[in-house]
């Protein structure tokens, strides 16, 4: 999903950057089924949606309102560039579903792109400057942890996305892998074949573990559960890769419900991500302290982000629009990633000018 997301905001970011004189309509609609205001007949985003449309018209010339029920969207008229974007939208809505909780717009007079993303975000809309910040914020808060939960002979893997809020819970996936069998009469050699069995399903586990984290890359962390001590054997068996995204291990039951296995792990979780983004800010800006591969301030991390010299930027949530958003699609398109930060980490990079990057090499 997120590389899915990056793509499509990366092809945007091309295609906006080429059509600078261009009008863009930013639409964040919050259209979750399961919140409460939109289970009305006359669903809260719709409404919140008619109101930016009006609002955005009191500020245009009037000749450009009456177009857009006739306009064609093979017109190229600079006169009817709102009339081709506001058509656009009432084209993709009309009989919409949603498929997501959030359902992000960015439309202008002959492009747009759309996106459904899993992640709870207010109703906003931006007209003129493209704004992606909140595409970008939502697709650094899709955290995927993969859940392992042991017993005797089975093992439990579901993947759960945890989201800023507590009614930001998704668990995409929920799979139990058992192991086989064998019987024999002789007690002896059943208890021999019992440590053998195990042996070899620590073995297999472990395997599948590892080739499932390596096919599903949106995968950031992992927690252990269940029996313990199958857990530990697990994890010692595990390639190093794996390993290191392992962030605890909790005494979970095989069967708790998905959601209260969210509940569970989210404390940790929270930390992890904490401690994950602190580490990370401490270390670009003592590398830009050093002449290294670290950047800080707006004035530094753009001349970086002109010479294509950015591997990641570090800020906090929201930045100043008119100073984040050209950054933000410049890097976006050079395939730069994105890291909002808070805590700890977010009051180490407002004290280090606001904005950080690492670089792939230092700059002189």
């Amino acid at each position: 999903m997120i590389n899915d997301a990056l793509q499509a905001l990366r092809e945007f970011a091309g295609y906006a950057s080429e059509h600078e004189g261009d009008n863009f309509l930013s639409l964040y609609l919050l259209v979750d089924p399961s919140y409460l205001e939109n289970q009305s007949e006359n669903p809260s985003w719709k409404v919140y949606l008619k109101n930016a449309i009006a609002d955005i018209e009191t500020r245009l010339d009037p000749v450009q309102l009456r177009q857009w029920k006739k306009v064609r969207l093979s017109d190229t008229s600079p006169e009817t560039a709102w009339a081709r974007t506001r058509k656009r939208v009432e084209k993709y809505l009309t009989g919409y579903r949603p498929e997501g909780k959030t359902l992000v717009l960015l439309i202008g007079p002959d492009s747009e792109t759309r996106f459904e993303l899993p992640v709870r975000l207010e109703n906003a809309y931006y007209y003129g400057r493209r704004h992606v910040q909140e595409f970008l914020f939502a697709l650094d808060e899709y955290q995927q942890h993969l859940v392992l939960l042991f017993a005797e002979d089975q093992t439990r893997a579901l993947r759960i996305v945890l989201g800023e809020t507590v009614g930001d819970v998704a668990v995409t996936s929920d799979q139990a892998w058992m192991r086989q069998q064998r019987k024999s009469a002789d007690t002896q050699v059943i208890e021999w074949r019992k440590d053998e069995l195990t042996r070899r399903f620590v073995s297999s586990v472990a395997g599948q573990v590892d080739k499932y984290f390596l096919q599903n890359p949106d995968i950031e962390r992992i927690v252990l559960g269940g029996n313990m001590e199958l857990a530990h054997a697990v994890r010692a068996a595990l390639h190093p890769a794996t390993q290191e995204r392992i962030i605890a291990g909790i005494p979970i039951p095989i069967n708790t419900a998905p959601h209260d296995v969210a509940a569970r792990i989210r404390d940790e979780a929270n930390a992890a991500e904490r401690e994950y983004e602190l580490a990370l800010v401490n270390e670009i800006v003592s590398q830009a302290g050093a002449g290294g591969r670290g950047a800080t301030g707006y004035t530094a991390v753009q001349r970086a982000v002109d010479r294509a010299a950015v591997r990641l930027l570090a800020l906090p949530y929201p930045g100043e629009a008119e100073q984040v958003e050209p950054l933000l699609l410049q890097a976006v398109q050079q395939g730069c990633q994105v890291e909002f930060v808070k805590g700890a980490a977010a009051d180490v990079v407002a004290a280090a000018g606001g904005i950080v990057a690492q670089l792939y090499y230092p700059l002189q």
